[in-house]
């Protein structure tokens, strides 16, 4: 037997004879962003047995894959973490500090595991850094994917999780999974649309356009990858969510095709494709594939009691001190500014060719037409990273727009700036619009 529930996301169990491997379980909101599980709200949606889970294989550190109020839910005495053996550490680290009693195994990259009598595994690094191949001179090691395998049955689940795929990617990861598991990916998932803050929190693009034209994209990828692959079934997972809080209304940008596109857009191939988000499966058994699907539209239809909920939920960097120190903000972007150059010059050797200024709020508004209410917000102060000469060529503007209460505690390092910025909590303004990856991948670095 294999049998796959969706859950929500990327929270995915995997169900053998004897045991259950989850992957990257998360309910609610989330600790670094303004992300809400959908359709799963609360851990009464999930089926009890998965929290029972021999396995929890944790795909990378955004707060969407490691969720410590989730993760305390499984109560499995021998519970083992899956993990890729990373240079820095840094998940292990996290893990061993929520869970210290609890077993943690790192994997080498391309190297099939057997972990028990149920399954095998592989854990695939992240290769390219986006989607649409374009320059990264930070290359940061995130995110990773997983291979699993019954090994009763021989069936291959291929879970893309959230890591940038490419058909150059795919095509290495599907040889190596011929050579290796000595069969083809059986079944496969992977997100689709854009599980990031474009276009939804960009004020000066047609966000509906822009909206169009990567759920098209997506869907052009989708078939050209299923298409080489060939997998039996294919079931989309990952970047799904809503947004809660009072940027809420910024829902109806996210750009996620829905089931029905989906379904449309490999109607011309062999593989079949199920909607089991929300704790629908997919089972193999005694050489047949039983589905159940739940047909719930993800595709920015969420229902309004649920909305209603939560809007009135209060951002992860609210604080209850209102008090405002312009001086000592000026002290500490001061000493990030340093910092953040510093990094880029000596270590990264950048050359910086864009403008990114920061503006910040007291309080930041959004109107209906999801534009910055300057009636209702409090403007305080612009900060400004500029690190090149001013007759540059192609020079790239970022502007981003942000309360001061999330603005200083990245500053300070108290959440990763990685998320918030995907996270729709910041609004943007950017020209050209053109994503430079090194520009917005740098902003980690700005932190005192």
């Amino acid at each position: 037997m294999l049998k796959i529930t969706h859950n929500a996301n990327s929270f995915i169990s995997i169900e053998g004879e004897e045991s259950i491997l989850t992957c990257d379980p998360w309910i609610g909101t989330t600790t670094d962003n303004a992300w809400y599980s959908y359709p799963l709200k609360n851990a009464n949606d999930v089926n009890k047995k998965i929290f029972n889970s021999k396995f929890i294989y944790v795909s990378h550190l955004h707060c969407d894959h490691i969720d410590p109020k989730t993760l305390a839910k499984f109560k499995n005495e021998s519970l083992t973490f899956i993990i890729k053996k990373f240079n820095n550490g840094t998940l292990k680290k996290r893990l061993q500090r929520l869970f210290p009693d609890k077993k943690i195994i790192e994997l080498k990259s391309f190297t099939k595991t057997k972990i028990n009598k149920d399954f095998s595994v592989s854990i695939i690094p992240q290769i390219v850094s986006n989607t649409s191949n374009l320059p990264d001179s930070i290359q940061y090691d995130l995110d990773t994917s997983i291979v699993i395998q019954s090994n009763k049955t021989k069936e291959v689940f291929y879970n893309n999780v959230d890591m940038p795929l490419n058909l150059k990617v795919l095509k290495k990861i599907n040889s190596y999974v011929k050579k290796s598991f000595k069969r083809n990916i059986d079944i496969v998932c992977f997100p689709l649309g854009a599980a990031c803050e474009f276009p939804q929190a960009f004020l000066n693009l047609n966000r509906n356009e822009e909206r169009k034209k990567l759920v098209k994209r997506s869907l052009n990828n989708l078939r050209k990858y299923l298409k080489y692959l060939k997998p039996k079934v294919f079931f989309p997972a990952g970047g799904t969510y809503t947004i809660y809080g009072k940027f809420h209304t910024l829902n109806r940008y996210i750009a996620q095709p829905s089931f029905p596109q989906i379904k449309s857009a490999i109607s011309k191939l062999k593989t079949k494709v199920y909607n089991i988000i929300g704790g629908g499966y997919v089972n193999f058994k005694n050489s047949k594939y039983f589905v159940k699907e739940t047909n719930i539209n993800i595709a920015n239809n969420f229902d309004k009691k649920f909305i209603n909920y939560i809007k009135k939920i209060k951002y992860y960097y609210q604080t209850q001190n209102k008090k405002i120190d312009l001086k000592e903000l000026d002290n500490f972007f001061d000493k990030a500014k340093t910092n953040y150059f510093r990094i880029l010059t000596n270590y990264k050797k950048i050359d910086t060719k864009w403008d990114t200024n920061f503006n910040i709020y007291k309080n930041c508004e959004i109107n209906k037409r999801c534009k910055i209410d300057e009636k209702k917000s409090k403007f305080l102060r612009s900060y400004q990273l500029r690190n090149h000469n001013n007759q540059s060529n192609k020079i790239y503007k970022l502007d981003c727009y942000m309360e001061y209460d999330l603005f200083k505690s990245l500053l300070l390092g108290r959440f990763p700036w990685n998320t918030s910025l995907t996270g729709s909590t910041i609004m943007y303004k950017r020209t050209p619009n053109i994503f430079n990856v090194d520009q917005q991948f740098s902003l980690n670095f700005l932190r005192v």
